[in-house]
């Protein structure tokens, strides 16, 4: 299956429980409960963490906002979603600046990230003096109720296939040991991502969600094809490479970013495609 969940890469032999690499695991994205993050192991250091005998990277996942607390450069939300609680701390670079009420610049929160409401969090886990975190440029709200269930679905279907095996149903679909799932599925179907329906194909043969922009699906590309890509592109070389203007460069990696194409690396500045 496509790395869209946690250790779905293109080399996975799902015949094995061997977690991939931490270069492979970082450029995966996988749905999971909070629960699941409060007991994944980290039997390497305080950076590796593993869910079902499988290293995670990036993880997503849908919950309720129970408190918000909003400092200059970052928010910090404590977020429940039935199975447990956890914080997430939220880091704004200038772009997501916004001019408060009194005319002044500060911190802003995107509309309909307030308290009781439901969001979607794409992050890493971190862990400070024994305590789990998950820390992200990444928090969207629900807007679709049936994100929620779909997710709940998502999140168990994946813990299935690693801790049982994926069903007969898709063993038929596929010859020898390497029980890799097609591209196109990355995102063709519910039991893979939350209301993400059918793929909007792109050239090659990758999949992104539907409702991708023509800039978007141009950057995707351009990253993709690029050698150095999993290291981060800047967003300048971005627009030059892409002949896209910065304006609406920068609009597209945001489109990106928020569908869990896209990923920062070593700053918000340098943007990276998930190894579908």
């Amino acid at each position: 299956m496509a790395s869209y969940d946690g250790g779905y890469t293109n080399d996975s032999q799902f015949g094995t429980q061997a977690s991939p690499g931490k270069s492979q695991a970082r450029n995966t994205l996988r749905p999971v409960t909070i629960k699941q993050i409060l007991e994944a192991q980290t039997p390497h250091d305080d950076s590796t963490f593993v869910i079902d005998d499988v290293e995670v990277g990036n993880v997503t996942f849908v919950a309720q906002i129970r408190s918000i607390s909003d400092q200059e450069t970052s928010s910090t939300y404590k977020l429940e979603d039935g199975t447990g609680s956890i914080e997430v701390k939220l880091f704004r670079d200038n772009r997501n600046s916004m001019v408060d009420d009194d005319g002044e610049n500060g911190p802003s929160r995107e509309n309909g990230l307030q308290i009781n409401s439901y969001a979607r969090v794409v992050g890493n886990i971190k862990q400070f003096n024994n305590k789990r975190n998950i820390t992200t440029q990444n928090v969207k709200p629900v807007t679709d109720f049936n994100e929620i269930q779909c997710h709940f679905l998502e999140a168990t279907a994946v813990h299935l296939h690693f801790t049982r095996g994926p069903p007969e149903s898709q063993q038929a679909r596929h010859t020898g040991g390497g029980m890799a799932y097609h591209q196109q599925e990355a995102y063709g179907e519910d039991a893979v991502m939350g209301g993400t329906g059918a793929a909007g194909a792109v050239p090659g043969g990758i999949a992104l969600p539907p409702g991708i922009s023509a800039n978007a699906k141009k950057i995707y590309l351009y990253l993709k094809n690029r050698q150095d890509s999993s290291e981060g592109v800047h967003v300048n070389l971005i627009g030059d490479a892409t002949k896209i203007p910065m304006g609406d460069t920068y609009k597209a990696v945001d489109e990106l970013l928020s569908n869990g194409v896209c990923f920062t690396t070593m700053d918000d500045e340098h943007i990276a495609c998930m190894d579908f």
